[in-house]
């Protein structure tokens, strides 16, 4: 069974549990973005703040993605920079 949890990871040069902090990070992104624009819909005077709008959402998974694809390259494991907040 621990083969199927770290598997993927390694193969991304990444530890499990760097692996489970980025994609919670995604995760957590776009939930807060699906939740904005849910909230917009319904009531549609409430405004979606520039960080979570479509344009920011897609940078920001474009950068998440560019970063675990170069440790993926390198085959070195590094942890997700600080730089980088989930909601930044």
């Amino acid at each position: 069974m621990m083969n199927a949890l770290t598997e993927h990871p390694h193969e991304q040069g990444v530890t499990y549990f760097e692996h489970c902090a980025f994609a919670m990070g995604i995760a957590w992104r776009l939930l807060t973005s699906v939740v904005a624009f849910a909230l917009h819909a319904i009531l549609p005077f409430i405004s979606i703040e520039s960080h979570l709008d479509l344009e920011a959402t897609a940078a920001f998974l474009a950068e998440r993605n560019h970063f675990i694809e170069a440790a993926a390259a390198t085959g070195v494991a590094r942890p997700v920079p600080h730089n980088t907040p989930a909601l930044a």
